[in-house]
């Protein structure tokens, strides 16, 4: 008799602690099922993280690009814009010196800066020194 309630002591014993191995093994495998999902979730952040990256440097890249060809535009618009002021000088010089001669070249001309050229800003279209 005994042998028998040792056998049944131990059994139980086996019992317990397989029972909680079980509960050891199943709190196990729902921590790694956790860990494992938020790595899913970590990776799909990132993921998107990397596609928003990208994004903006390709925004960047897009900007700077304009940003270079305005650049270029706005010192082409200036090179142009002092061409034309030097043409418009040579153009009141030439006339400065093909009336000099004249009897009337000191003398005001009605109404000039309307028509002839700008020796003040009258607007801002005009030709200017």
């Amino acid at each position: 008799m005994a042998i028998s309630k040792f056998k049944l002591i131990a059994a139980a014993g086996v019992l317990t602690a397989l029972s909680l191995l079980a509960w050891t093994y199943s709190q196990t495998v729902q921590k790694l099922e956790a860990a494992q999902a938020l790595v899913v979730e970590q990776q799909i952040k990132s993921t998107q993280l990397v596609e928003v990256n990208q994004s903006m440097q390709s925004t960047i890249t897009r900007l700077e690009q304009a940003s270079h060809q305005e650049r270029l535009a706005a010192e082409h618009n200036e090179r142009q814009r002092q061409q034309w002021q030097q043409r418009a000088l040579k153009a009141q010089r030439q006339i400065d010196k093909d009336i000099a001669h004249e009897k009337c070249a000191d003398l005001p001309i009605p109404n000039a800066s309307q028509w002839l050229y700008y020796t003040k800003p009258a607007s801002g279209d005009s030709i200017q020194d």
